[in-house]
């Protein structure tokens, strides 16, 4: 039976945590390194709903993307998903920005998906940089990203020409449309990006592609299952059927027009 130390050691292999970024909090944050489980399962965010699968499946360790502890608790309640895990004596693994920026993480596996292959990893950013495999028009992109991650839908700008050089942002990563200007991309792809970051990347006329946060990031939760499985071929590996952000699509058109 496998033990969250064992998880952890590998884990830090494929994506030491020591490179996460300074306000990260990745690591093991609920629980002890000697739990044992034979059944794991992976999620994007440790939620309340994750965890109460966890608990009716009988799974005593979860891996996650996101900490489920990020800012410092001054409260926790019952119904908070620390408290139930704890309770429940549920261990929660989080592997973040580390993951981000690993060869075969976030980055390079939203790039992959995107047909970018990587020229430049800009790691203190969360950034890479590389040219489209297939160059295409926006509208083009944003089909063979919906295509490939499995989107209803996301938000994206056109300015009118084939596509060729882009910058690749998971999850929030917005401010890095300054590195795109930068580095000559004429598309940035990433999770989260804020209304003066758009207009600043029509004004240097850059594609932008915004997934959605859980968009540009749940791509991993698959690799990262399968990775652990062939590592620990003797414990049960599965992605929570409770993961999700709940964000629905109503419809298409330009927002405000």
């Amino acid at each position: 039976m496998i033990t969250a130390g064992e998880i952890f050691e590998f884990i830090n292999e494929i994506a030491p945590f020591d490179t996460q970024m300074s306000f990260d909090n990745s690591g093991l944050l609920v629980g002890s390194m000697s739990c044992p489980s034979e059944l794991v399962l992976t999620a994007l965010d440790a939620s309340c709903s994750v965890v109460e699968e966890a608990k009716k499946s009988g799974a005593r360790m979860i891996v996650t993307h996101h900490p489920v502890i990020f800012d410092p608790l001054r409260k926790l309640y019952e119904k908070d998903a620390v408290f139930q895990a704890a309770a429940n004596g549920i261990t929660i693994i989080s592997a973040h920005t580390n993951l981000d920026v690993a060869r075969g993480g976030v980055n390079d596996t939203l790039a992959e998906a995107a047909g970018v292959k990587p020229d430049e990893f800009y790691d203190e950013d969360c950034a890479l940089f590389g040219e489209f495999s297939a160059p295409g028009d926006a509208s083009a992109i944003a089909e063979r990203l919906c295509k490939r991650l499995g989107l209803s839908g996301l938000r994206y700008t056109d300015n009118g020409k084939l596509l060729h050089k882009a910058v690749v942002s998971c999850g929030s990563g917005g401010k890095n449309i300054f590195l795109a200007q930068k580095v000559g991309a004429d598309a940035f792809i990433t999770g989260e990006i804020k209304h003066h970051e758009i207009v600043f990347a029509n004004d240097n006329n850059i594609a932008v592609f915004d997934l959605g946060h859980y968009g540009s990031e749940d791509i991993i939760i698959p690799v990262l299952t399968k990775k652990l499985s062939e590592r620990f071929p003797g414990t049960v590996f599965r992605q929570a059927e409770n993961d999700s952000d709940g964000v629905r699509y109503l419809n298409g058109g330009n927002y405000g027009s």
